[in-house]
């Protein structure tokens, strides 16, 4: 039982740092295409999976030397905040840059006032305790009540839209956008509701298939560009 508990507690740490790795990879990748292409939706799409790579090393660093509050107050920000730019950036590449830009002002303007609030917040650093996966237990509430409204509007976005581009374009790669997105907003309801343990594998096998579908996307994506290049200028 002992030994089972340790090898528990090992990946506790193993995943966050995987799914670090292949976030921070992504991110790469997508400000290269930036680059290449600018378009709106590629740095919003770099800037929610570099959030995604930091919250996880924040996570895999709890599991090797510890919280410490400073951290833990940006890791829970930007835990809360990157599905949101995510999902602006799907925003920005099916509707209008009006309606992107709306998303996007929402997304900023709520994360910047829950950052606000969070650096001045009373953190329950009882909860600080090695091998067990904190998750937001250690934040306070009203910190904690601006979690959703990032979270459940990107979530949607992101799997919504991938199912209205899988309808029209019967691509499969949106099938693994929206699966991503649904797997990793289940292990973070799973956390909130007292299963914290499923937080760490939810968000590797989530980002798996979101980096599957985003790279599979990319083939796809040239004539929505140029689609939308004409119609509004982005």
């Amino acid at each position: 039982m002992q030994k089972g508990r340790k090898g528990v507690e090992r990946m506790n740490g193993v995943w966050p740092l995987l799914t670090s790795a292949l976030s921070a990879v992504f991110s790469l990748l997508l400000i290269r295409q930036y680059l290449e292409r600018r378009k709106t939706h590629q740095w919003l799409w770099a800037f929610g999976f570099a959030l995604f790579a930091f919250a996880a090393f924040g996570e895999f660093y709890s599991e090797v030397a510890a919280w410490n509050v400073t951290l833990y107050r940006l890791y829970y920000v930007s835990a809360a905040a990157l599905v949101a730019y995510l999902g602006a950036g799907t925003v920005f590449l099916i509707f209008s840059r009006r309606v992107g830009w709306a998303f996007l002002i929402y997304v900023t303007v709520v994360s910047l006032v829950m950052l606000a609030y969070a650096l001045r917040a009373e953190i329950i650093t009882s909860a600080f305790i090695p091998g067990k996966v904190v998750a937001g237990q250690a934040m306070a509430k009203e910190v904690r009540v601006f979690s959703p409204l990032l979270t459940i509007p990107g979530s949607l976005v992101l799997v919504v839209g991938a199912l209205y581009s899988w309808a029209r374009s019967g691509a499969t790669y949106n099938l693994f956008i929206a699966g991503g997105t649904v797997i990793i907003a289940a292990a973070g309801s799973l956390a909130r509701l007292g299963w914290p343990g499923a937080l760490y594998l939810g968000e590797m096998l989530g980002s798996v298939l979101l980096f599957y579908g985003f790279i599979g996307s990319w083939k796809y994506l040239r004539p929505i560009e140029e689609r939308k290049h004409h119609q509004d200028g982005n």
